[in-house]
Parts: structure tokens; sequence; C-alpha cells
């Protein structure tokens, strides 16, 4: 008798593959070009670029990747007339990676905030939001490389002394980057 429950438990071992799901954990750092469109009062457009660091944290399974996306960019700004923009995008994503080097990704930004300084006076951008399109290498063993971009708006601005309201602000921006997923 314990032969036959041996011979099962081997057999099992043998033929049962298990699930590839999980945890996925996955630090991203890149850079970042954006641009930056204002039409209230008149039209303006702004060039940046910079650093962008963040992460995702999801769910992993048979290469379906769904989760939450968080970035945080410091991006310099080509005007004389502007300091830093410091731009914070949470989101949701969805994904699937491809047996063979491939993965791509979409995700919706459901909160988008940022700030900078004009003339000195600090400028907050407010409730805004966007989508995200990605495509990564993953043929490196541990390390994606990722291309994405990025467009939202935001519907608010708060600039202290320079007044507050309502404003029609869009930006768009491409981001090549490096990610570490781990699924545990």
């Amino acid at each position: 008798m314990k032969f036959a429950q041996l011979f099962i438990l081997i057999l099992a071992f043998l033929v049962i593959r298990p699930a590839n799901a999980g945890l996925l954990i996955e630090p991203v750092v890149g850079f970042s070009s954006l641009k930056f469109e204002t039409d209230n009062a008149g039209s303006s457009e702004e060039d940046s670029t910079g650093l962008s660091l963040g992460g995702r944290l999801g769910y992993q399974n048979l290469g379906l990747q769904l989760g939450l996306d968080y970035l945080q960019s410091t991006l310099s700004v080509d005007d004389n007339n502007y300091k830093d923009l410091n731009m914070t995008e949470f989101g949701g994503f969805i994904g699937f990676e491809f047996p063979v080097l491939l993965r791509v990704y979409a995700g919706y930004m459901f909160s988008v905030n940022g700030d900078t300084k004009v003339g000195g006076q600090t400028v907050e951008f407010t409730e805004g939001s966007g989508t995200k399109f990605g495509l990564g290498f993953t043929g490196l063993p541990f390390v994606d490389i990722n291309f994405e971009y990025r467009k939202g708006s935001f519907g608010h601005y708060d600039g202290g002394v320079l007044g507050s309201g309502d404003i029609d602000t869009t930006y768009s921006a491409y981001m090549i980057g490096l990610s570490l997923p781990f699924v545990l």
C-alpha cells in the first residue's frame, strides 16, 4: 500500500505543474520627455525632460498582469520663466507578457498632480487623469527595457497670488525605462 501512495505522489509531482501566478513587484526607473500645453488665456507650450521613478504592484498569472502603477517625475523645463516640473501619477494597469521577449501594457491614471514655480511662485496642477501605453523587451535576465507613452490633462490649478481656477492643460510624454519585475 505504501508503494502505491509513493508512486501516486511522485506521479503528481511530475505531471502536475505549479501555477505560474503570484504577486508582481516591479520597480521602474526611466528618462522622460514631456510636452506641456495650456490653452487658457492664450496658448503656451513647454518641453521638459528628466528622471522618472516608480513601480507597479499587482498580480500575474499565465502572462496576464493586473495591478496598480505609480510614477514620480522631476523634469527640467526648457523655459527660463519656469522651474522644475514635479509630477505624480497614480493609476491602474493591465498587461500581458508574451512567452517570447515581449510585453504590452496599458493603464489609466486616475490621479495626476504636478507643481512648478513661475516667477518664484509655486503653481500646483490638480484634478488630472490620463492614459498610458507601453511596450517592453523582456529578453534580458531580471531586467525589462520599456518604451512608454503617456497622455493626460489637468482640470484645476492653484497659483497662490497668481490666482486659481479651472484650466485646460494637457501633456504628452515618452519614457524609456528599465524595470525589475519580480513575481513571488
